[in-house]
């Protein structure tokens, strides 16, 4: 063989080298560019989906926080109707105290007082409840230890091992639930 086509031949021998270079690295590109495209798919799917999950969490919150609130607001609107309601009762009961079927109420808190303890008693009472009581129940009144209050009193044994709490305020703590209830809270 001559030089010359020796030549030739490491030139065809080369440039078929660089074209089958060429090609196997335009190969590999294409392949990583697929890889690059499909990685990027992959990543932008797992993107979306937790921005919906995060999205669909922060709608739940914001939901239920909704719901809090507006319960809050309604418990507070019937806490404050109620309030309102027991003051209007706390209202009327003292001015039942002031009506004339009060002596009587009193004169039934003393029968019931003594009903349950025997005329061994002492009675508790608002001073200006005093002249309303019969009678023979004004000797029963402890003067030293005087009521305050909307009216009502309490009835005591008189080595106070026991007593009947039968003032307004007593009453209607007693029976707050009760009254909550009929409110409709």
């Amino acid at each position: 063989m001559t030089l010359e086509a020796l030549v030739k031949e490491i030139e065809t021998r080369s440039a078929k080298e660089v074209r089958d270079l060429e090609a196997k690295l335009e190969a590999e590109r294409r392949a990583i560019e697929e890889a690059t495209r499909q990685e990027s798919v992959r990543i932008r799917g797992e993107s979306e989906k937790r921005a919906q999950v995060e999205a669909t969490r922060e709608r739940a919150r914001l939901v239920a926080s909704a719901k809090l609130q507006a319960k809050k607001v309604l418990f507070e609107a019937r806490e404050k109707r109620t309030a309102s309601a027991l003051e209007e009762v706390r209202a009327r009961l003292v001015a039942y105290a002031k009506g004339p079927e009060y002596p009587g109420l009193l004169s039934g808190m003393v029968s019931a007082g003594t009903s349950t303890f025997g005329n061994d008693v002492r009675l508790l009472v608002r001073p200006e409840d005093v002249p309303l009581l019969p009678a023979r129940s004004r000797t029963l009144v402890d003067d030293g230890r005087p009521l305050k209050g909307m009216g009502g009193l309490i009835v005591e044994k008189k080595d106070g091992s026991r007593s009947l709490n039968l003032t307004f305020e007593e009453l209607l703590r007693l029976r707050e639930d009760r009254v909550r209830e009929a409110l409709g809270h």
